[in-house]
């Protein structure tokens, strides 16, 4: 059960449910528990649900009650919920779920929902920001840009927002809601990337200094995650002592905690995330430390790697492996990292393999070979391409006739900066199952969203050759598409077949449709995308034994 993937059960939920009216929902997990199970009904929704992680925007049934329950990440059933909450969501709503307080605490665990989500913001150079107070020993608070309140007065459980602003970097002061003249903390928000879409910023953790620490953090609509920057005073580190590190967390392990000479670095880093690049000390030996998430100090480490970083150097580092299982756990070190691309335009792309059970593999779009011969452990690149959408093809290195997966690649809103895509997971469907994954180089990680296969379920990626003789003419008009329509013109030597399934950036399917057969040579389907909304979308068209994907940019 636990190896269902999110979209099939959301599918299988409806399909049982017996409504085709449906709901959008974002979850976000800040209870600062261990990593947990989420239930619909009796169904797998959220595996392995880490702290501080969050789901992009996702189709789910409304109209009838869903009972939600959580359990531990090692749960093998629905009976093993420690918590359930019963719930009914409104056709065509859109909700912000966010897991929060204390499983056996208090405040106690339990759901703050909003029902007023967004996923795009009042106009493309805008972001539009959702706060909530997630923080449960911090008092009411209010968050200031240039000395202008933007929150007032938000107390713990609350939601402040939208404030739709234009798409830049904030510095925010945190102040008690009575007194904004004394500044608790200051945070570099930067969402200058973002332009035209939602986030949401949520206070965490505990301001006493508890563990978890307070850290206030941002979910994109996406469901990337990464931490807001705290504003330091004073001179910045000195380049000739330090070192710039970005560490990602690939071992499908517990959450842990890592030491650097017997003080904490990283606390409760779950599987699948990403710190953003940090400054450390460089010219001396560092002996980072690994240890499980409920550690009390560095004496707890379950392995241990000495490291010397060299002054004025930028550092990729990957926890890759398993702990006690083969391959064995370790770091792997790429000491030519960057933090920004080449050019304004362009993206930087470093891939890492780190799928312990994958073959070597090559990385592929639009025929071309990016990434060539990539074995377990192994980082390519940086390619500096421009910043946009691609459709990546995975084949074994031996034979790129062969396409393994696709995956729909969308970092056109990442121009000018880094970001590493690592393949991540089991390819023989162990637990966690494979999945190529992103870390921003801010911090934010996300998964790729796959493409195919057929809406009957015949997987052509599995088979030995893709034919493109009839679909690889296919072209769309207009495109970007600033109207309610686009026009497919086909041509085919033969009467055929043919299906066509609309993904959204997140892999969610919006539309799908069997033409029936179409007629030998030329021919042009109008399709309408009335109610879709703006964003990057993915029109696949498949015949009895071909399947070609289009890239859709909607700007209406």
């Amino acid at each position: 059960m636990k190896k269902r993937t999110l979209l099939s059960i959301l599918v299988m939920l409806i399909a049982i449910s017996g409504y085709s009216q449906t709901a959008r929902l974002q979850v976000i997990h800040n209870s600062p528990t261990p990593t947990v199970d989420v239930y619909a009904n009796a169904d797998l929704l959220l595996n392995d649900f880490a702290f501080r992680t969050a789901t992009p925007f996702i189709d789910v049934p409304a109209g009838v009650e869903i009972n939600l329950g959580i359990a531990t990440g090692n749960s093998s059933s629905a009976s093993d919920a420690i918590a359930n909450f019963p719930v009914i969501l409104e056709e065509n709503k859109t909700y912000v779920v966010i897991a929060n307080g204390i499983v056996g605490g208090n405040p106690g665990f339990g759901l703050d929902i909003f029902d007023m989500g967004m996923e795009n913001s009042d106009a493309a150079e805008n972001v539009g920001i959702l706060f909530f107070h997630g923080s449960p020993d911090a008092p009411t608070v209010d968050v200031l840009a240039g000395g202008a309140v933007l929150i007032d007065d938000a107390s713990y459980g609350d939601f402040a927002g939208y404030l739709n602003v234009p798409a830049a970097s904030y510095d925010l002061d945190i102040t008690p809601g009575n007194d904004n003249a004394t500044v608790v903390a200051s945070y570099t928000a930067d969402l200058s990337f973002w332009g035209g879409n939602t986030a949401v910023i949520f206070a965490s953790g505990f301001l006493s200094g508890d563990d978890p620490a307070f850290e206030p953090w941002v979910a994109l609509s996406t469901g990337g995650t990464f931490p807001l920057q705290a504003v330091t005073t004073g001179p910045g580190p000195d380049p000739s002592t330090t070192a710039r590190l970005q560490v990602i967390h690939n071992s499908p392990t517990p959450t842990v905690d890592v030491y650097a000479n017997g003080s904490m670095l990283l606390d409760d880093f779950a599987f699948r995330t990403a710190t953003p690049f940090i400054d450390v000390p460089a010219g001396v030996e560092l002996d980072l430390g690994v240890a499980l998430g409920t550690s009390t100090s560095a004496a707890d480490a379950l392995v241990n790697f000495p490291v010397t970083l060299e002054a004025g150097k930028t550092y990729v580092v990957v926890a890759n492996g398993i702990v006690g299982g083969n391959p064995g756990f370790g770091l792997d070190i790429f000491d030519m990292g960057m933090e920004t691309a080449d050019a304004d335009g362009n993206v930087g792309i470093l891939f890492f393999h780190g799928s312990p059970d994958a073959p070597t593999v090559d990385v592929m779009t639009g025929g071309n070979v990016l990434i060539d011969d990539a074995s377990y452990g192994d980082f390519a690149g940086y390619l500096n391409v421009p910043a946009a959408s691609y459709d990546l093809d995975i084949t074994p290195g031996s034979d790129n006739q062969t396409i393994v997966a696709s995956y729909a690649a969308d970092l056109s809103f990442w121009a000018g900066k880094t970001a590493v895509i690592f393949a991540s997971g089991f390819l023989s469907g162990d637990d966690p199952a494979f999945e190529p994954w992103v870390a921003l180089s801010n911090g934010g990680t996300f998964p790729l969203p796959a493409i195919g296969p057929r809406p009957d379920g015949t997987d052509l990626f599995a088979q030995s050759s893709i034919s493109t003789k009839g679909l690889e003419q296919v072209s769309l008009f207009p495109n970007p598409v600033s109207n309610n329509f686009v026009n497919v013109v086909l041509d085919f030597e033969t009467e055929t077949n043919l299906d066509y399934q609309l993904m959204d950036a997140n892999g969610s399917v919006v539309r799908s449709q069997n033409f029936g057969k179409i007629a030998e040579g030329f021919n042009q389907i109008e399709l309408s995308l009335y109610d879709v909304k703006a964003g990057i979308y993915f029109a696949t068209f498949y015949t009895d034994d071909e399947v070609i994907t289009k890239m859709i940019s909607v700007i209406k």
